[in-house]
């Protein structure tokens, strides 16, 4: 959160306390004379003087905010309170200090104050979920940013931090909903792109990311979320483009030279990488990424002392980065220095790579080393880790075959290959329910209903799996089961405003007016035009009044 000093809207304090008659006790205890250490402009600090007035508290704290001075704005923001006591607007801007500077704890009791006193202000609310946030008492903060969201659906600063909240707890669905038709902010476009991207739905993904690159082209942010989407489709020439135009556009900005190098070496680019490496590590000379893909290079160029070298200062510099281990580990391998490449290698797989290649070139090391018996064992987990690979990269890309094929209106096609990808991926929810649902439109609603519940079998938060499931027992009149999947829905997925539409009819039929009009309410809450809640809450009053 900006550390913004001005002050939101309120209604005056006075005229607040005195309809409601209460009366808080101030516990900030600094004094007017406590603040002499804290001195801010001349002619404020005057009129201060002549007439200790809030306003100029106000002003004078502020100033302070300003110039990142926050504890003597939080001390002059507690001298006003003695004059206004009960001032929602100087308790949140004591808060608003107090997080600014770092104390986060002492910030909660005045936001709680100031959101007590009105809580229909925004701000305090987004401060105080910030404050919650950064002491991990996420779902505290997670409550206060959904209040600002009732405040103030289009608030951007609430969309994005609910948004990371639920990204954060797993729940891309929901994220989803929330954000596919808000309004443009680059920060809720990465939003939205990572919750796709999570999903492993990376066209989406891309196409979010590709609109908003045209319209903002210069936004690193989104020309670095779009390559690794790329990536992620195995699209290099695509991250390459990307990358390229988002270098040129930023010639000193390294951040955007080190990842244009760093897709050229993934996509096997030598020929420009490598002058690009060399002009880039002699101006950033202890940059771990160029020293890192520098000898990556050199490596693949037989260059293999220089390649030691600039590793050698790379895992110097990150020494849990397990592929520069790795490559290290193979540069000493090539230079027979045996000992050192089993100790690199070894490294790099303690650290979590998963490589086959790894479990291959250590293996090379301990047989060099006449460690055979160990060797072997490093190669048959070296074919164990090359067929699981062959397995991923088959369901990957039969997925990416089904999705083109249902995307054209062929679902029987469609279903044959997202079979063969989950029989090559059999605990992949996702392919599971893609599976599902081009089985439901090819109208074999018993193998759908085994593969969704196969998918909620791997993933019971699986929200899109819950609600389809609910919509089967619904269609063939189990309505009890209905209601549990739909639930489970919500329950996993609070955003998912068509799981919420769902449950209501379900409750509708079975005449549970009341639960059906709080579903019905959860609908509209997320999506206010949305034709088929607005519909049913028509049918629900229509309903009601002919009891």
């Amino acid at each position: 959160m900006c550390a913004d000093l001005r002050a939101p809207d309120y209604m005056t304090t006075h005229s607040m306390l005195a309809k409601t008659g209460l009366l808080l006790v101030v516990c900030f205890g600094a004094s007017l004379v406590a603040r002499a250490a804290c001195t801010g402009p001349q002619p404020l600090e005057a009129r201060l003087h002549a007439h200790p007035e809030v306003q100029t508290y106000i002003e004078l704290g502020t100033w302070f905010g300003d110039h990142r001075n926050y504890d003597c704005a939080a001390q002059t923001f507690r001298a006003a309170l003695k004059l206004e006591p009960g001032s929602a607007q100087l308790y949140y801007l004591v808060g608003l200090s107090l997080y600014s500077s770092g104390r986060a704890e002492e910030a909660l009791e005045p936001l709680e104050r100031s959101i007590f006193l009105l809580p229909e202000v925004l701000k305090p609310h987004l401060i105080l979920g910030a404050a919650y946030d950064q002491l991990q008492r996420r779902d505290e903060a997670k409550a206060q940013w959904e209040a600002a969201l009732q405040i103030d659906p289009h608030s951007t600063e609430a969309l994005d931090a609910v948004s990371k909240s639920l990204i954060a707890d797993g729940d891309y669905g929901s994220v989803i909903q929330l954000l596919h038709s808000a309004p443009y902010n680059e920060d809720l476009t990465l939003d939205l792109a990572l919750a796709y991207g999570k999903s492993k739905m990376f066209d989406e993904a891309a196409t979010v990311l590709t609109q908003a690159l045209r319209a903002h082209p210069a936004s690193l942010r989104l020309s670095s979320a779009l390559t690794t989407i790329f990536i992620n489709q195995v699209r290099y020439q695509d991250a390459v483009r990307v990358a390229r135009e988002s270098a040129r556009l930023h010639p000193h900005d390294l951040e955007a030279q080190r990842f244009y190098l760093r897709v050229l070496v993934l996509n096997g680019d030598a020929a420009v990488a490598r002058p690009l490496a060399r002009k880039l590590l002699a101006a950033s000379p202890h940059d771990f990424y160029f020293l890192y893909l520098s000898g990556i290079l050199e490596s693949q160029a037989g260059q293999y002392t220089a390649a030691r070298d600039h590793l050698t200062q790379a895992v110097a510099l990150d020494p849990k980065h397990y592929n520069a281990h790795y490559n290290l580990g193979v540069a000493l391998l090539e230079l027979k220095d045996f000992q050192g490449a089993k100790e690199q290698l070894e490294k790099a797989i303690d650290l979590g790579g998963t490589e086959p290649e790894i479990r291959f070139k250590f293996a090379t090391a301990l047989r060099s080393l006449g460690e055979t018996e160990a060797a072997q064992e490093q190669i048959k987990l070296y074919q164990q880790q090359l067929q699981l690979a062959a397995q991923r990269a088959l369901a990957v890309n039969k997925t990416a075959q089904a999705d083109k094929e249902f995307a054209s209106g062929d679902a029987q096609k469609a279903a044959a290959l997202y079979r063969e990808a989950f029989e090559a991926a059999p605990q992949d929810a996702q392919i599971a329910f893609k599976l599902a649902l081009a089985l439901d439109k090819t109208a074999d609603t018993a193998s759908e209903r085994a593969v969704l519940e196969q998918a909620i079998k791997i993933d019971p938060n699986l929200a899109a799996a819950q609600n389809q499931l609910g919509y089967l027992d619904s269609r063939g009149g189990d309505s009890a089961s209905a209601e549990q999947h739909f639930r489970l829905a919500v329950r996993a997925a609070p955003g998912y405003t068509q799981a919420w539409v769902s449950l209501a009819a379900t409750l509708a039929m079975e005449s549970r007016f009341a639960e059906a009009e709080e579903a019905v309410a959860s609908a509209l809450r997320l999506e206010p035009g949305n034709n088929e809640a607005l519909q049913l809450r028509k049918d629900l009053t229509a309903a009601q009044a002919q009891r």
